[in-house]
């Protein structure tokens, strides 16, 4: 670990499962919201859910539940979703964990007077609610959330924007999904670093195909 962070300027990660192990609240959420709004016998399974749900094709859940689902107001449904998962995340506080070795790697950053930052997907409020569950994400120099970008992963924009901001920086980042392995890989800036193990639905695929660097957890490194 000592010689990572020396190596290193700026500590990208990915929130959901990458900081936080939260992707089993997101999919229960998804699931109540479709169940709630579409269809009441909606149900696939946890790995079902990461194979539609994570992908590398842009706009892939607005396209699943418009093309599959025959919804016509994707909108409301994804508002529904965020207000569901925020209740849920509210409900299980007390079980939330950070994923393992992550906030002892975060303290080694900072100790080094090195800067981490989050690069996520997800809303602004949900990052400040698992920032006061985890005060040590308070530390991090700069967040990246939903509401100041155009595009979500897969697209690459929220790397290249961590590139605009911090020039002439070494900088590497973390991912578990493929979603966002497909987002940071499109910039070669980036060391880019998996964090997964072969439970993963695609993990196969990631290893065979982007160039970047498998660890199974922070312990690894």
């Amino acid at each position: 670990m000592e010689n990572i962070i020396y190596k290193y300027d700026i500590f990208c990660f990915d929130l959901d499962d990458t900081i936080i192990k939260t992707e089993k609240y997101h999919y229960q959420a998804w699931l109540e919201t479709i169940q709630e709004n579409i269809n009441k016998d909606f149900y696939i399974t946890f790995e079902e859910y990461c194979s539609i749900f994570h992908c590398i094709k842009e706009n892939h859940i607005q396209s699943y539940l418009i093309n599959i689902l025959h919804i016509n107001n994707y909108e409301d449904i994804l508002k529904f979703k965020n207000q569901k998962y925020y209740k849920i995340i509210n409900d299980n506080k007390n079980k939330i964990k950070m994923v393992e070795g992550c906030e002892e790697f975060i303290k080694k950053i900072l100790k080094n007077n090195k800067m981490f930052i989050i690069v996520s997907n997800t809303l602004k409020e949900q990052i400040d609610f698992f920032s006061e569950l985890f005060p040590i994400l308070k530390y991090s120099s700069k967040n990246y959330y939903r509401e100041i970008l155009k595009n979500k992963k897969p697209n690459p924009e929220c790397y290249l924007k961590v590139i605009e901001d911090f020039p002439n920086k070494k900088i590497i980042g973390f991912e578990d999904s493929i979603t966002g392995t497909h987002a940071i890989t499109r910039v070669p800036e980036i060391i880019a670093y998996y964090i997964n193990n072969d439970t993963y639905f695609h993990h196969k695929y990631i290893i065979d195909n982007y160039n970047i660097i498998h660890i199974n957890d922070y312990n690894d490194l």
